[in-house]
């Protein structure tokens, strides 16, 4: 529950704002609502990582905005990037970029350079490990920038403003918010969370979308007991969140789809079968009540 000073923000109430956000890659304008940040005294500070698997593409199209709108919300957050293992030359590409960013960014922190591959919630989790006592909150965002830099620092806000829960975008389309993907992945992406809503029951639309933010307490409270690491690894958080008695809530973003993904036709086979492994291990979070609609 929330305490005194702070409120808790339900999105649908927010008066709608237009704006047009310009695609990566040359791409043509697309038309996105934003509700306007509520001003007000940041309660937390959030250590958001942003795992990174050969992104030298993506990134820049998308890291500068979102500094700027972090800082342009008056977000308390610090940046740390981690890279997955993806080679010695890329590496030396991501430590040059950061270190030019960084002489006029001291949000961003120096990055997390891992030797190995150990999947995208490996490099989630060992950021997160590095969080300091000033670190109230920890949090990721996927680098593809499927999900604007405006949305990203508008969810960090939510959770100044709701410190005890835990913030997770959803790709549901409502409340005026616009999602765009190739159909292929939309139909895989639906057939995973139907798979996900029939084995877990999870009160929440999904798990797959790429930012969610959490208290430390809530994260340190099940880390240990954590074993996914690759394409599952949301479900297994989530699961254990809840099991813990963290409130989750799941707040509609904007999200278009970005090319160059690692998503690939094994990668979701490799999925079901974790989602089968975690579902024999863990069983449903909750056995009987309705399923999130």
């Amino acid at each position: 529950m929330t305490g005194p000073g702070t409120p808790f923000l339900e999105r649908k109430a927010w008066p709608v704002a237009s704006l047009e956000v310009r695609l990566p890659h040359g791409g043509a304008t697309a038309p996105f609502f934003h509700p306007p940040i509520p001003s007000g005294p940041i309660f937390v500070r959030t250590l958001l990582v942003i795992p990174c698997l050969r992104e030298r593409v993506r990134l820049p199209q998308f890291l500068p905005g979102l500094l700027s709108a972090l800082r342009a919300a008056g977000a308390a957050v610090d940046v740390l990037m981690v890279d997955d293992g993806s080679g010695a030359e890329e590496q030396r590409w991501l430590d040059g970029y950061l270190s030019g960013l960084r002489a006029s960014e001291p949000a961003l922190l120096a990055p997390l350079l891992r030797d190995t591959n150990a999947g995208k919630g490996g490099a989630v989790y060992a950021g997160w490990e590095t969080a300091g006592p000033q670190h109230t909150h920890v949090g990721f965002v996927d680098a593809d920038g499927a999900i604007p830099p405006e949305e990203t620092a508008r969810l960090c806000v939510l959770a100044s403003r709701t410190p005890t829960r835990t913030i997770y975008a959803v790709r549901t389309g409502t409340d005026d918010t616009v999602v765009q993907r190739h159909p292929g992945r939309g139909l895989a992406g639906h057939f995973f969370r139907s798979l996900v809503k029939m084995l877990f029951r999870f009160p929440v639309p999904e798990t797959q979308c790429g930012c969610k933010i959490l208290p430390v307490t809530a994260w340190r409270a099940c880390a240990a007991k954590l074993t996914e690491r690759r394409f599952c690894f949301d479900v297994d958080l989530t699961w254990h969140l809840l099991h813990e008695g963290s409130e989750i809530r799941a707040v509609p973003v904007n999200w278009i789809e970005i090319a160059g993904g690692q998503l690939r036709a094994g990668s979701v086979l490799a999925m079901i079968r974790s989602l089968v492994k975690l579902r024999l291990q863990l069983g449903p979070w909750q056995k009987t009540g309705p399923a999130a609609p």
